[in-house]
């Protein structure tokens, strides 16, 4: 096969961290009948490479394997394109072009490219807490520790002590890893157990399937404000408080006030420790 003959078919994709990560490339619905039908192997050029190479297309996943070198290569960098041409039957060439950082995935992408399917909802909430458990770590000066409580009974998720203070601030922390398709947060708080005081606070956060993290910007709401600006609406037979906006500081929905960024909430925590020092002396 000479690698100069006629183009068929072209194909263009964003990537995702995950397939520079694993070295595969993701083929979308569009391009897939130029595919094998069952796993196999085709012959690929890489860039403008006159030598083909031959990798594995895995049917059931609709990824092609091998491409860890060529990332590396190019220097791959997440929403960064791949263009697929069809040469012949099973035979392509893969071209690379440095991507927009505001590019987009939709909600369909992510899902097909970064199967969480097989993680529990608990094993999903316990990744968010641990995220903002290292947050607080990380950016508390030395000054915090941060404690799970053996029970989650009263919706306590995570309990955070400051040096020489015996008075902890609690947090619920609320983590969702999709997002509505017009980009809106949604989470509901339970309002069975829910009690709110002056040192318990929600946290809500938004887990980015795509680049494996937390999006930049959370929500750090006191828990009275939960309980009486939330929306109240029935769910499996019990009332909730449910929140909605959009994850940005140019929003202008009520929750905005209590977006900040993820680096902060050790500030905030550290804030709240210094108004509770005021009240107990």
């Amino acid at each position: 096969m000479k690698s100069g003959c006629a183009i068929s078919a072209k194909y263009s994709r964003t990537l995702i961290a995950k397939e520079i990560e694993l070295g595969f490339l993701y083929v979308q619905s569009e391009a897939r009948h130029a595919f094998p039908k069952k796993n196999s192997g085709v012959i690929v050029y890489l860039g403008k490479s006159r030598e083909p190479i031959d990798l594995f297309y895995n049917s059931t996943h609709q990824r092609l394997f091998g491409l860890t070198n060529w990332y590396r290569e190019v220097g791959a960098r997440p929403k960064d394109k791949v263009t697929v041409e069809e040469l012949a039957k099973h035979t392509f060439r893969l071209k690379f072009s440095k991507g927009s950082l505001d590019e987009e995935y939709s909600a369909e992408e992510v899902e097909e490219i970064v199967d969480l399917s097989g993680l529990t909802s608990t094993a999903k909430g316990d990744i968010v807490e641990d995220r903002i458990k290292e947050q607080i770590l990380l950016f508390g000066q030395g000054l915090l520790s941060v404690y799970k409580p053996v029970s989650d009974s009263e919706g306590i998720d995570l309990i955070v002590v400051k040096k020489g203070v015996f008075q902890p601030v609690f947090l619920q922390v609320k983590g969702r890893f999709t997002l509505q398709r017009n980009g809106a947060f949604i989470c509901d708080v339970r309002m069975k157990t829910f009690k709110p005081h002056h040192s318990y606070f929600l946290i809500a956060a938004y887990f980015n399937p795509t680049a494996l993290e937390l999006h930049d910007k959370i929500l750090f709401i006191p828990t009275a404000i939960v309980e009486r600006e939330g929306t109240k609406v029935k769910a499996e037979g019990e009332i909730r408080s449910r929140i909605t906006t959009r994850l940005s500081e140019k929003t202008h929905s009520k929750w905005a006030p209590y977006i900040i960024d993820k680096k902060d909430i050790a500030n905030k925590v550290l804030g709240k420790f210094k108004e509770m020092e005021r009240y107990l002396k």
